[in-house]
């Protein structure tokens, strides 16, 4: 299939996502290929699972301090599955707004790896870990 755009932008990390939707709001014809991360790696690898797994981490210790507070609470067990399920749901979620978000500017969204075949051809061929 053959497409004609004024900005193809590779990868949809926060940086990218941003120039495509600038873009699209001053009238261009945008696509945007991403691999696999919708959102990039913050969202799905590095800040936002950090962040959660911090937070869960401080849970435990927070039941003990609530003592000093009047709070009469027993400790709990930690479930890891529970744990992840939970954080790639929100992952999940995330993703879907960062694909609302394009979707809803007009850019078309490609999932795939971009090679580029000369000065004005990519071909975008679908990821294997999409």
């Amino acid at each position: 299939m053959t497409y004609d755009f004024d900005l193809l932008v590779i990868g949809a990390g926060s940086g990218g996502v941003r120039c495509a939707r600038i873009a699209a709001g001053h009238g261009a014809r945008v696509g945007v290929v991403e691999s696999r991360h919708w959102g990039g790696t913050c969202v799905n690898l590095g800040c936002v699972p950090k962040k959660l797994m911090v937070m869960a981490s401080d849970y435990a210790d927070m039941v003990e301090d609530s003592h000093g507070f009047g709070w009469s609470t027993a400790p709990g067990t930690h479930s890891w599955p529970t744990l992840i399920a939970a954080k790639d749901r929100e992952i999940t979620r995330l993703n879907g707004i960062y694909v609302s978000m394009l979707e809803k500017a007009g850019i078309t969204l490609f999932t795939g790896h971009a090679e580029f075949m000369d000065g004005h051809t990519l071909r975008i061929t679908p990821s294997p870990l999409a």
